[in-house]
């Protein structure tokens, strides 16, 4: 005998799964946004799809990353190698926000490489 579950219960279960997967994530990527570096808790953390579901990709934990909502949103369902692109190497006439997340992105790279120097000397 099978079991139903109502649309309720359906709901409940994908709303968990999708919780563990924003904490697989958060926690593989160290706490912070897969893009711009920023750092993330259980509450800012937003699940991206690497491969957008719009094109075919799947809810597979190897398809989700860490993202904070800013990314997330920007992203959208473009690639993410021309994401990576646009917040890497903004060039003039894209739109202003992808330096903004490109500038983020170097302070946070350089507060992540002073903390771990500052943890390597403390030992």
């Amino acid at each position: 005998m099978r079991h139903q579950l109502t649309a309720y219960q359906q709901r409940r279960l994908d709303a968990a799964f999708a919780r563990a997967d924003r904490a697989a994530a958060l926690k593989k990527q160290e706490g912070r946004c897969k893009y711009c570096l920023c750092e993330l808790t259980a509450k800012t953390v937003t699940r991206d799809h690497v491969r957008p579901r719009s094109p075919g990709g799947s809810d597979q934990r190897n398809n989700i990353v860490a993202a904070c909502g800013r990314c997330n949103r920007l992203k959208g369902s473009i690639s993410v190698e021309r994401f990576m692109r646009l917040i890497t190497d903004p060039r003039p006439g894209e739109p202003v926000v992808y330096r903004l997340i490109w500038m983020d992105r170097r302070i946070n790279q350089a507060l992540v490489r002073l903390h771990r120097n500052l943890m390597r000397r403390a030992r």
